[in-house]
């Protein structure tokens, strides 16, 4: 069976309890139908199984008047990265991999 992605919408989340836990990839766009956000998600499949090393959980907030967004943030909540366009996840992982509290993950 392929390892997939969880889509999460961000309704449905508390983002004060991934604080410190996970490093959520938010992805936004006026509405689910957009092609973008299903290359995004296909994008993030092909690499489920880093993105769950990684603790990076999928939240989804659609209807809104952004066209298409991808956000990267910290463990500490904070926006670490904006796309404006769907990114390769290897992008992602190296971004999240160069963070000093992954690189402290990595050692152990």
């Amino acid at each position: 069976m392929t390892e997939r992605v969880v889509t999460i919408p961000m309704a449905d989340v508390d983002m004060d309890e991934l604080r410190w836990k996970s490093r959520p990839v938010v992805i936004l766009a006026r509405d689910q139908e957009d092609p973008r956000v299903a290359e995004q998600i296909a994008m993030l499949n092909a690499a489920a199984h880093g993105m769950g090393e990684r603790d990076m959980p999928v939240l989804t907030d659609f209807g809104g008047d952004t066209g298409f967004e991808l956000r990267l943030l910290g463990r500490d909540g904070t926006l670490k990265q904006r796309f404006d366009a769907p990114a390769p996840a290897e992008t992602l992982f190296g971004i999240v991999d160069s963070m000093p509290m992954r690189q402290e993950e990595m050692k152990d």
